[in-house]
């Protein structure tokens, strides 16, 4: 019998967005979720535990930062692990390393013991976006590629909305460390889910291996459902071995030049938005507001983080990513000036910062999308891993940047100009990637 010879990526391209596609997200999702319930934890129980340990404000600067540079090492060692092991095994492992050293966390009794666990902590967030980030789009259509990831990375906000408001309740009530402790439980509950029930990318095994067209051929029957797949069928298989595990193939084939713009891009982006995760519940307390206002004001942060995404996804197909981030960044430093001058209003604060949370924390999810834009499958998990990885190195400054100018006492004004100012920066460099996605209707 002749044998049919089939593209997987075809098959993805000409499917609608299916029941198993969707399962898939709702997966990538709930690793989002708990990574950004996880992130934040820590800028919720900051007060309580600088109080409990007896750690100075100006040092808290170095206990985001400890979880910053574990997640910059995790994503550029695990990106790449990803592109040369899977995408699957890579989301687990990282996965379960995060809940287990925030479960761990719960437990600390020294500030040296919270740097080292906040730093292996680190390398388990790090390690699961750029990988979630690469299976969730190596699943869907091009066309739906900015909805994917939009709908994942909302799991972000949500678990900082969730860790807001859980903060505010469990902390007063059973102490600091029991946010950790359902922070770290139900990410390793969901480590063990994945491992039975998330599949790997297909398109990574078209690019892996030759000898998997019986679980092409279940996938792509679970993709479409109308699709007409034989037993006998076999699937277009690209391998490349000398292309795989390569960072030096992210300045290959005319590269260069966008990625050093998109790794810019990514390092004062995520610097401005961790400024925002790890400074705005102390700067509030310390400009006088309660913990329960201070910790509202990263919730509608985040709520402006939640809606953006779906906005952008929209507008992207209207206007592209180049005008779209561009003016995204340009519209979130005027936002983050705008807090700082007038910081007396809590009201105005609070909306304000939803603006903020829209443009900067809405803008890196569609900078997340153009990354996996940007590369081709088999250095995907590698290129969104590195910019993220480069992007963690802003994101470990700016909270000691912040320390500094906190232990200064500069006020909250020229904080909120200082990473305001970034923000142009940041327009400005996406302005000059040439390889964006250009608008579709």
């Amino acid at each position: 019998m002749k044998q049919e010879v089939l593209e997987m990526g075809d098959i993805i391209e000409q499917s609608p967005l299916g029941t198993f596609q969707k399962v898939v997200m709702f997966f990538c999702a709930l690793v989002i979720v708990f990574d950004g319930f996880d992130v934040l934890a820590i800028a919720f129980a900051a007060p309580a535990i600088s109080e409990a340990l007896q750690i100075e404000k100006s040092e808290l600067g170095f206990v985001f930062s400890a979880g910053l540079a574990g997640m910059m090492i995790g994503a550029l060692i695990l990106g790449p692990i990803g592109d040369k092991y899977g995408r699957r095994n890579a989301v687990i492992g990282s996965v379960f390393i995060f809940g287990l050293c925030t479960l761990l966390t719960g437990f600390v009794e020294t500030y040296d013991e919270l740097l080292v666990l906040r730093f292996i902590t680190g390398l388990g967030l790090g390690g699961a976006m750029p990988n979630v980030t690469a299976l969730i789009t190596e699943y869907v259509s091009t066309k739906h590629r900015n909805l994917a990831v939009a709908v994942i990375f909302l799991g972000m906000p949500i678990g900082g909305i969730t860790g807001g408001l859980l903060a505010g309740q469990l902390i007063p009530m059973f102490g600091w460390s029991s946010l950790f402790y359902v922070g770290g439980l139900m990410p390793v509950i969901l480590a063990f889910v994945l491992l039975i029930w998330l599949p790997e990318s297909p398109r990574f095994l078209v690019e892996h291996a030759s000898d998997n067209d019986d679980l092409l051929r279940k996938i792509a029957r679970k993709i479409d459902s109308n699709e007409v797949v034989s037993d006998t069928s076999v699937f277009a298989h690209h391998i490349e071995e000398e292309k795989h595990f390569s960072v030096k193939a992210l300045f290959l084939e005319g590269r260069a030049r966008d990625t050093l713009l998109l790794w810019s891009v990514f390092f004062f982006n995520l610097m401005v938005a961790y400024f925002l995760y790890s400074w705005i519940p102390t700067l509030l307390v310390q400009a006088g507001y309660d913990l329960s206002q201070a910790t509202i004001t990263v919730v509608v942060l985040n709520i402006g983080g939640a809606v953006a995404p779906f906005v952008f996804s929209r507008l992207v197909r209207v206007i592209g990513t180049k005008a779209l981030l561009s003016s995204c960044f340009v519209l979130g430093g005027v936002s983050m000036i705008a807090v700082g001058q007038l910081g007396s209003s809590i009201n105005l604060v609070m909306l304000l910062s939803f603006f903020a949370g829209f443009f900067i924390v809405g803008g890196q999810v569609s900078l997340n999308a153009l990354s996996s834009y940007m590369y081709p499958t088999h250095i995907r998990s590698t290129g969104v891993g590195w910019a993220l990885g480069v992007g963690r190195a802003g994101s470990i400054i700016g909270p000691l940047v912040a320390g500094a100018l906190v232990t200064a006492s500069f006020g909250l004004n020229i904080n909120f100009i200082v990473f305001g100012g970034l923000c142009f920066i940041t327009a400005a460099a996406s302005f000059l990637i040439r390889n964006h996605e250009k608008k579709s209707i």
